[in-house]
């Protein structure tokens, strides 16, 4: 599957090292969490998009939780829930 305009251009914004693996799950849209993250600062929106297996992969953060939904639907995936404490092993 090729990657849409919006999508190529959300993995090219991506760390290099991510950019495979972030093209792959948006590639097979993914079922995906929404959840608020407190790993980094005030530098990096609060509000993180992550395959539902898989909460230590982020595919991207936005400033709300709204537009974190909006945004991850935008670009294929599934969101299946909001969650309060995610599972980062």
């Amino acid at each position: 599957m090729v990657l849409n305009p919006e999508q190529q251009a959300h993995v090219d914004g991506a760390f290099p090292e991510c950019r495979a693996e972030l093209a792959g799950y948006l590639e097979q849209g993914v079922d995906v969490v929404v959840y608020r993250q407190t790993e980094c600062g005030e530098d990096v929106p609060a509000f993180a998009v992550a395959p539902h297996d898989r909460h230590e992969f982020w595919l991207g953060c936005w400033e709300s939780e709204g537009l974190a939904v909006e945004s991850a639907t935008r670009l294929g995936l599934n969101v299946v829930a909001m969650i309060k404490t995610p599972d980062c092993r």
